[in-house]
């Protein structure tokens, strides 16, 4: 899902399909870019928050085939090749595209806030496929409002749906933020997967042999 966001911005995808089709299709419009973001991944820096993980690996190495450098800031000490260990005020610095790996927990609700987009890049984009409250979503509108990023792709929210007053619902149609309802976990095979562990987890359990115990 990651992915699926850093492609779609860095080609402007929407933004393009919005064009050809209103009432009627727009030829005119066809071949037209009108100052829309289009580029290459290849050179561009991907900054992952908390990327040591098991997703912010495979993040890392997908992004590398694109030709993309890797830095990621985390408290994990898990090694991740490929990628460069940076500060999390270098990693805002430098990065063309910002992905959030983090969980959320007392330390990181609301720990995105106005201060990390202030430090983005101007074109640079924010990405969010781990959890709503690791981001201070007002400061985040705020920021695409005034545009001290380039845009953002929100697979999660704060609340889900967000509220019928959000701002999001009105960026989304400004085409500053790619807004999808939580479906990074949802595809066919992700979900097959989960029953399975399900099932395993608990053929385990039967055995006397609990997996994934968390006490």
């Amino acid at each position: 899902m990651v992915m699926t966001f850093v492609l779609s911005l860095s080609c402007s995808l929407i933004q393009q399909q919005r064009k050809l089709w209103g009432p009627e299709p727009n030829r005119e419009e066809w071949s037209s870019l009108r100052g829309l973001s289009h580029f290459e991944l290849s050179g561009k820096t991907i900054g992952l928050i908390g990327g040591r993980g098991a997703i912010g690996s495979k993040v890392s190495e997908m992004a590398r085939v694109f030709g993309m450098r890797v830095v990621f800031s985390s408290r994990s000490t898990a090694p991740c090749p490929g990628a460069e260990v940076v500060s999390l005020d270098s990693l805002l610095d430098q990065s063309d595209f910002v992905s959030v790996h983090c969980p959320l927990n007392d330390d990181t609700r609301a720990s995105l806030s106005a201060e990390t987009f202030r430090r983005m890049k101007k074109t640079a984009f924010f990405v969010n496929t781990a959890r709503g409250g690791i981001v201070n979503e007002r400061d985040l509108c705020l920021a695409l409002d005034a545009g001290e990023i380039a845009g953002a792709g929100l697979d999660v929210q704060e609340s889900e749906p967000p509220p019928a007053d959000s701002r999001l619902w009105d960026l989304a149609k400004e085409n500053k933020v790619l807004l999808t309802p939580h479906i990074g976990w949802q595809r066919k095979e992700t979900r097959q997967r989960l029953v399975d562990s399900v099932a395993r987890n608990v053929q385990s359990f039967l055995k006397g042999e609990p997996q994934n115990v968390v006490n």
